[in-house]
């Protein structure tokens, strides 16, 4: 027999003696037990009965082995005492069991020992019946090793788990920290444990060399009062903006929370690898940081803290906004690119209408003219230009701007969408920026100082429109 095959012959004996432990298990299960596992015996006997005759024969030699009882006859249902049992007979022995119990009170903690070794065999079915047969030795092996906490490498890691967080969620955090390598897993072992209601939320400092028992008590205890502070972020608002508002609530400087959004990676989340890679961006978390109000740990990394914000853009994306980019044929960065250039123009109950003249333009190969974005070193005018690149947090001045990155973000020279977005939207502005509005066939706006919207088909409309308003004193 070559290597490969001895291999899975062995995995093989494996699977069939981990069987016979658990038919095992189940002989000793009271009948309640028996009733609360009834779907995963039933399983089991399957897996017995589907054995080759030889693997069958190691499965009964184990059994009687570890039991000293002799294996049932290919049973259907779940596993029974043997047939010549009588029924009188298995009242008697239960009987008996009960009054040793009675006369030896056994030690709590041996008592959980035992529990513990027990749902270890549980989940052990569990991974068997899910695996394929003939991989279900080596399947075994590497769920053991990931329950007891052999992962190789040690990873140490402060992992935040949210307030209100499921077990599987918790598992993901977990995860993603390199604590343990499969959240599905963890969360079928706690689960199995039935008590993951008394899993906590806070901080925690975790190590991957930690079996799922010594994780799951330390996720119990609540860890020692943190205070927390409250902010808002409003929609439209810019990176420097946040980390104003950041510092100002004295959680972290905004440099550092800068550094933390623009230099430091979130591949966890699915839209990260999704983003355009332009050399002329000026920020590359402008645009991704959802605006909403959150709760953060005084104290706490700033990383943690972008990646709250980063983890609630990422779950307002769903599935069906990333399969209108691919109907308009724009990557997520347009889209969000756009949708801050809505948000900047309207933001409000016109943002459809704005969006759709956006898209004609676009669709139109003409500029798109926005204020919000061009080459105009005017002051008060909500040009990122002015007011982001040239500010205190970016170049410092306005002829300290690289020339490239200027036209790149010019609206009015520049054909097309800007470099990125000059703001960050929300869900309002992202939404119009998919699904404009239809049969639109404006491509000019104009608001005025009263909060109007006025729209036109032709430059002409657009420039009267404009006198208009300069003669009745209301044009910005």
């Amino acid at each position: 027999m070559d290597e490969k095959n001895q291999d899975v012959r062995q995995q093989q004996e494996a699977y069939a003696r981990q069987l016979a432990q658990l038919c095992g298990r189940v002989y000793k299960m009271t009948p309640e037990q028996r009733e609360h596992n009834a779907a995963k015996i039933d399983e089991l006997q399957r897996r017995i009965q589907a054995l080759p005759d030889d693997l069958y024969e190691l499965f009964a030699q184990t059994l009687e082995e570890q039991t000293g009882r002799h294996a049932p006859e290919r049973p259907a249902s779940a596993p029974e005492p043997p047939a010549e049992e009588t029924r009188r007979s298995r009242k008697k022995r239960r009987r008996e069991e009960e009054e040793e119990d009675d006369e030896e009170e056994e030690d709590p903690e041996v008592a959980r020992r035992r529990h513990r070794a027990g749902l270890g065999c549980l989940i052990t079915l569990i991974i068997i019946i899910l695996m394929p047969f003939a991989a279900a030795g080596g399947v075994y092996l590497w769920a053991r090793a990931e329950i007891d906490g052999s992962r190789g490498d040690v990873v140490s890691q402060s992992v935040q788990i949210p307030k209100g967080s499921g077990v599987l969620a918790i598992g993901q955090q977990l995860e993603e920290a390199g604590i343990i390598r499969s959240a599905q897993l963890f969360r079928l072992y706690a689960r199995m444990q039935e008590n993951t209601d008394s899993l906590q939320y806070g901080t925690f400092d975790l190590t991957s060399d930690m079996s799922y028992d010594q994780l799951l008590k330390i996720l119990r205890e609540a860890t020692e009062y943190r205070q927390t502070m409250r902010v808002t972020f409003p929609e439209g608002k810019t990176v420097v903006q946040y980390a104003q508002i950041m510092e100002e609530a004295g959680l972290c400087t905004a440099e550092e929370f800068l550094k933390a959004a623009n230099e430091q990676e979130y591949s966890q989340f699915n839209f990260w690898a999704k983003r355009d890679e332009n050399p002329n961006v000026f920020m590359r978390a402008e645009g991704y940081l959802f605006p909403d109000t959150y709760e953060f740990f005084v104290g706490d990394d700033p990383y943690n803290m972008v990646a709250k914000l980063y983890g609630e853009f990422d779950k307002k994306i769903t599935d069906e906004m990333y399969a209108r980019m691919e109907e308009l044929n724009m990557t997520l960065s347009q889209v969000i690119t756009l949708a801050s250039l809505v948000q900047e123009e309207a933001g409000n109950e016109y943002s459809k209408t704005v969006s759709a003249v956006f898209h004609n333009r676009l669709n139109n190969e003409m500029t798109l003219g926005s204020n919000v974005a061009w080459n105009k070193e005017i002051p008060d005018d909500n040009n990122y230009l002015y007011d982001t690149l040239a500010g205190p947090y970016g170049f410092g001045t306005w002829d300290a701007i690289p020339e490239e990155m200027r036209e790149a973000y010019d609206t009015y020279d520049h054909q097309g969408l800007p470099a990125g977005p000059v703001s960050n939207p929300g869900l309002l502005a992202i939404e119009a920026a998919l699904w404009p509005e239809e049969e639109c066939e404006y491509f000019y706006f104009q608001t005025d100082t009263l909060g109007n919207y006025h729209f036109a088909k032709t430059n002409a409309e657009h420039e009267q429109i404009t006198a208009e308003l300069e003669a009745q004193g209301i044009r910005p």
